[in-house]
């Protein structure tokens, strides 16, 4: 499955956009367990989501 991550890096935040080409830009468990990584590593570091 293509993926596309986009990360945008800014002196006081990051922010991560994943767009999955290949299955009709819906949702798959691959992405759901992709956001769960990345909360687990925002955890880790003690960040604050933006939105």
């Amino acid at each position: 499955m293509q993926r596309r991550a986009d990360l945008g890096l800014r002196m006081d935040h990051l922010r991560a956009s994943i767009t999955a080409h290949d299955a009709g830009y819906r949702l798959t468990a691959a992405d759901f367990d992709l956001a769960q990584r990345i909360d687990a590593v925002v955890a880790a570091h003690q960040a604050l989501p933006l939105d």
